[in-house]
């Protein structure tokens, strides 16, 4: 019985090695339960615009997707190619240079990741609105007319705003990668008789180039998500027209169609990235490493500190400043303050519990689903668990605004007993976030030998034991790392939240966002400012232990 059962395993290990084909059968299988959660979404999303009607397409066609596709991709050039500008050039000052006061700002420059871009709108709204706002009113009183002041409504005003609570994406992988450079990459150039700003567009910044396609896709598809800013400014992209067709018309169909067009622009764009990313390689060859020297400003070091301190006081010291001052007036105004912690049967302890409970619900569950399909890619090598991989991260390219309308038609089809319940809030978060659970748990087991699994294998454990007793406890900081990111943009998450959520069901950032919408911005600033100081908590703690300031 025994040789019969060698031989049987024997056989298969053969087969596998003739086919060049090995994979776990229950792990394969657990892995691509996951995968297809994360893609019937998607794909009823498709066979619902598939399905609309052709006088829907047609009237669409005719009236809207031209210049809502228009208004999209001019938002989403001019906000990247901003975010990309500030964020390099915020990482060569902090980085590069013998920029004063640089450790400092390289935290500054983060922390607006912390700050939703719907509330940094908010105040830059409140400030310099063109009737009614702080800057001009003040203005007017002092010159006793009317001043001109740039308004924040309209394209301009938001491709301004949301790349100033963009650029960190860009900031930080870009600034990793020039602490990264070999010096001798920019020697060589200098010695072969090229000017230091030559040297940095020829040589620094093509070196560059996998880093900065990373961040600037994620800015990309974070703008094709944004509602909250392009909404509060008046500028119609398609996730704020889906909004409108899902929550104020009750147009599914037309949401169907507008929905489907938007996922595949934002597959196109993640392809795209995908694609150049394999084409480029860029190795240090030498083992030798040391870092490049710094840059003297000179002269320019005046000029350099005022514009570092004017990103950071647009993008971060401002808005903390107003939402403090509005939380205090709020505080001190009794009608102001009972407006804040009773709204109906709702207190504000609620919207902060319902925060808490709903973004952390989501965290355990991103990562608790990520394990298996991080096991298969990294454990397992081959095109199915490639794919497995890719497809869990394809929430990436999927708006909160479309998952919710694909939850919205799914759950009312097949799962009745879910609807209008807090657990469709909770899948929303963990669609539209898994993708960063499945990264930092890849990320983790890449840095773990499989050897300490084969250890324990060898000694009697089974697989689950291994897995249980030596894989996690090992793995345990990068997948804590990986929940705080779907956590951190959990608490965040505005439209998925606006359109599932439960009669008396509300988060901060839900009420943020009532209370502003209706002009009540000394009753919003606690909820904003409790919002980006829990959003800090865990951005510092993936900074501090990915060591990205040492």
């Amino acid at each position: 019985m025994v040789n019969q059962t060698t031989s049987t395993s024997q056989n298969r290990a053969n087969l596998l090695r003739w086919t060049g084909f090995s994979i776990s059968p229950r792990l394969a299988i657990a892995a691509g339960a996951v995968a297809l959660f994360v893609a019937i979404p998607l794909v009823y999303i498709f066979i619902r615009a598939a399905d609309a009607d052709i006088e829907s397409w047609q009237r669409l066609f005719q009236t809207r997707i031209w210049k809502l596709l228009g208004n999209t991709l001019l938002l989403v050039a001019a906000v990247t190619g901003g975010a990309s500008l500030t964020g390099v050039s915020m990482a060569w000052l902090t980085e590069r240079t013998d920029l004063p006061g640089k450790k400092l700002f390289r935290w500054m420059l983060a922390m607006p990741l912390a700050m939703p871009a719907y509330i940094g709108g908010i105040v830059h709204l409140a400030l310099l609105r063109p009737r009614g706002g702080y800057i001009p009113k003040a203005l007017e009183n002092l010159f006793g007319e009317m001043v001109y002041t740039p308004s924040p409504l309209g394209f301009w005003g938001a491709a301004l705003i949301l790349t100033l609570f963009t650029f960190p994406y860009v900031y930080l992988l870009s600034g990793a990668a020039f602490r990264s450079l070999h010096a001798s990459l920019e020697e060589a150039a200098r010695t072969f008789g090229r000017t230091p700003m030559q040297t940095l567009f020829q040589v620094t910044l093509p070196a560059l180039r996998p880093g900065l396609a990373a961040g600037a896709l994620l800015v990309a598809l974070d703008i094709l998500a944004e509602y909250g800013t392009v909404a509060l400014l008046r500028y119609e992209t398609f996730s704020s027209a889906i909004f409108v067709q899902l929550s104020g018309r009750y147009d599914r169909s037309a949401a169907s169609v507008l929905s489907g067009i938007l996922v595949a622009l934002a597959i196109l764009f993640l392809l795209s990235e995908l694609r150049m990313q394999g084409r480029a390689r860029f190795t240090q060859m030498e083992s030798n490493w040391r870092p490049a020297p710094l840059s003297m400003l000179g002269k320019w070091r005046v000029p350099a500190i005022l514009l570092v301190l004017g990103v950071v006081s647009a993008s971060l010291l401002v808005p903390m400043i107003v939402l403090l001052i509005w939380s205090i007036q709020a505080f001190l105004d009794p009608q102001s303050l009972s407006s804040v912690f009773q709204t109906g049967s709702q207190g504000f302890g609620n919207y902060v519990w319902n925060s808490i409970w709903s973004s952390g619900l989501a965290a355990v569950i991103a990562v608790l689903l990520s394990l298996p399909v991080a096991l298969l890619s990294v454990r397992y090598p081959n095109w199915v668990s490639k794919f497995i991989s890719r497809l869990c991260q394809v929430g990436y390219a999927i708006p909160g605004v479309v998952i919710a309308l694909s939850l919205v038609l799914l759950v009312n089809r097949t799962l009745p007993f879910l609807y209008a319940t807090p657990l469709v809030v909770v899948i929303a978060y963990v669609l539209r976030h898994m993708p960063q659970a499945v990264r930092a748990s890849e990320s983790a087991l890449n840095q773990l030998s499989p050897s300490l699994e084969e250890a324990s294998r060898t000694m009697g454990r089974t697989s689950l034991q291994t897995l249980m007793q030596v894989t996690i406890p090992l793995i345990l900081p990068g997948l804590l790392a990986g929940g705080s990111l779907v956590f951190l943009t959990s608490l965040k998450e505005l439209p998925a939240t606006l359109l599932l959520r439960p009669a008396g069901f509300d988060t901060l950032a839900v009420r943020v966002w009532v209370w502003a919408e209706d002009g009540f911005y000394l009753q919003a600033a606690p909820a904003a400012l409790l919002l980006v100081l829990t959003s800090a908590l865990p951005l510092y703690f993936l900074l501090r232990r990915e060591r990205i300031f040492r």
